[in-house]
């Protein structure tokens, strides 16, 4: 990876990408089997936000001890985000109250179109959409779909 530093740059990303889906899918397995055992799911999602704070500070520690802090309109944005994911926690932990999760799971996948919709219409001239991108996210909706209808 000592070539092209936008290819490493790209690879890093894909990375920490396939990481985050494989923690996803676990952070969802894991809720499942807690809900049905009874656990109310506001309090699931209560606590994994809870642990996912703590962890970012731990992580981040350091950076606020030497005294950089984000950009003071950036605090805002994680705010809102943090409120959203939260509250996208507690919906996905209520839904499994009710559904299996082979059948909330896969509606979970339709983010990466409705990710596109965002880009469109908040990030214009900072990110760029191309046909091919937009044919993925589509593959990726028709597969949630087909797999919603075979559930």
């Amino acid at each position: 990876m000592a070539g092209n530093p936008d290819t490493r740059r790209i690879t890093i990303g894909l990375v920490f990408t396939v990481l985050a889906m494989l923690s996803f899918v676990t952070v969802g397995l894991l809720a499942n089997h807690l809900v049905d055992r009874g656990n109310p799911p506001v309090v699931v999602a209560s606590y994994e936000a809870l642990f996912g704070l703590a962890l970012t500070l731990g992580i981040r520690a350091r950076g606020l001890r030497s005294g950089r802090s984000p950009v003071g309109s950036g605090l805002g944005w994680m705010l809102g985000a943090g409120v959203l994911f939260a509250l996208a926690s507690g919906s996905f932990y209520t839904a499994l109250a009710r559904l299996d999760y082979s059948v909330a799971a896969p509606i979970t996948g339709a983010v990466p179109l409705v990710s596109y919709v965002f880009v469109l219409l908040l990030l214009r001239g900072y990110e760029r959409l191309t046909l091919r991108v937009v044919f993925g996210a589509t593959l990726v909706v028709a597969g949630v779909g087909l797999i919603g209808v075979a559930n």
